[in-house]
């Protein structure tokens, strides 16, 4: 197994902050959730992040996301240990609020957001906006499982999303 990074050997990041997705019926991972957090333990194996911080409420069905992504990172090889909670955020401004204290109480400086190549422009401005200066790293198997139909759903929803985002954002700043 790959020694994970540690702060001042040269690795990309302390943490990789893996945004939720949808929970399907029986606590199992949808698509997005499971692309996500393969990506993140490949990141993690890879010795490129140091911990994984696993952002996501509980949306339709239990559990949370977090948990549930959890439960796949530890499947995946990442030790207990170097994965951290959050559980309350329900939308990408949630997960920016409530990583963003998680984030300066470890003392994280190297930061990556893990989520879908369409929803990082949203999500990096969201981190940023709450003081966390991030970079993007996004699974290659693209849409990886997930319907056509509904993945276009995903990308016509960020384009109307990413506007809103920055008017909102710039009212606050």
């Amino acid at each position: 197994m790959a020694h994970p990074a540690r702060p001042g050997t040269g690795h990309v990041a302390d943490v990789a902050v893996v945004l939720g997705a949808a929970v399907l019926p029986g606590g199992e991972p949808s698509p997005s959730l499971a692309r996500r957090v393969r990506h993140a333990a490949r990141l993690w194996r890879d010795g490129a992040v140091a911990h994984l911080l696993l952002t996501g409420g509980v949306g339709r069905h239990l559990p949370s996301e977090a948990a549930v992504m959890r439960g796949l990172a530890e499947r995946d090889g990442v030790e207990p240990s170097r994965i951290v909670l959050e559980e309350r955020a329900t939308t990408t401004l949630e997960s920016a609020a409530y990583c963003a204290p998680i984030i300066a109480a470890h003392g994280w400086r190297g930061v990556v957001l893990v989520t879908d190549r369409y929803h990082l422009p949203r999500a990096l401005l969201a981190f940023r906006r709450h003081g966390v200066h991030a970079r993007g790293s996004a699974p290659a198997d693209g849409r990886g499982g997930t319907a056509r139909w509904r993945w276009v759903a995903m990308h016509l929803r960020e384009l109307a999303a990413l506007p809103w985002y920055l008017l909102r954002t710039r009212r606050r700043g």
